[in-house]
């Protein structure tokens, strides 16, 4: 750890992951990390949820693909009391844009599902720039603690293709249960032929535990085994 910034290189599934870590008394207190590039999809297309009705949302990537709604088509709050209906009802909507809308990247052709729903709350502004409220449902039927960093990226994505974000521009998404990520548009890029945004996404995380992968030199198995398909799978 070098005070006040740390600056490291990780090597991920997805690629290349520059970090810069902001320290002081032999702590991380903010992590900034350069997201995958991100990109709007469909904007303002309806979709027919059962037992709600016809709703107009958005499609986006930041990183794993989102169907975007405003809660206050639903006239719901995204508060606690609520979470549980956000997370049914989050469930309902991935399923029906699965159904009935295709997502479409670029330079992956095998991918056209929607991973998630992207509750995004209304806008406002502050000193810094945007905030708003940002609640991801996840499969199958539970809440997201954070701003989640690709629903921030995702969000940013889609608000430059508005016109109501720029490069160098912020937004502070907050979670339900009031944590926050800090994100801004470093720039703009491409992902195929689509244009799209270089996302720079800020929070801070704490250590809950450490473990240990360990391979036994006399261990005949030492990559594990397979057994036919023993293990049960959700379709």
């Amino acid at each position: 750890m070098q005070e006040p910034i740390t600056e490291m290189v990780l090597e991920a599934p997805g690629g290349l992951v520059r970090v810069r870590a902001h320290c002081a008394n032999g702590k991380a207190d903010r992590i900034e990390v350069e997201n995958l590039p991100s990109f709007a999809g469909l904007i303002g297309v309806p979709l027919e949820v059962e037992g709600i009705g016809t709703l107009s949302v958005d499609t986006a990537f930041g990183g794993d693909s989102f169907v975007v709604v405003e809660p206050t088509l639903l006239g719901i709050a995204l508060e606690v009391d609520e979470a549980q209906t956000l997370a049914q009802l989050g469930v309902k909507i991935t399923n029906a844009a699965n159904e009935q809308l295709k997502f479409n990247h670029p330079t992956q052709a095998e991918w056209q599902h929607h991973s998630f729903c992207l509750f995004a709350g209304p806008l406002e502004r502050d000193a810094v720039g945007l905030r708003a409220k940002s609640v991801v449902s996840i499969q199958p039927g539970k809440l997201d603690r954070s701003p989640t960093g690709t629903a921030v990226s995702a969000r940013m994505a889609l608000l430059h293709a508005k016109g109501e974000m720029a490069v160098g521009d912020h937004l502070t998404g907050v979670s339900i249960i009031g944590s926050e990520f800090h994100g801004k548009i470093l720039g703009q890029t491409k992902v195929g032929e689509t244009m799209a945004i270089r996302p720079q996404i800020s929070g801070r995380g704490w250590v809950t535990g450490t473990h240990q992968h360990m391979l036994d030199p006399c261990d005949p198995w030492p990559e594990g085994y397979r057994v036919g398909d023993t293990w049960p799978r959700n379709k």
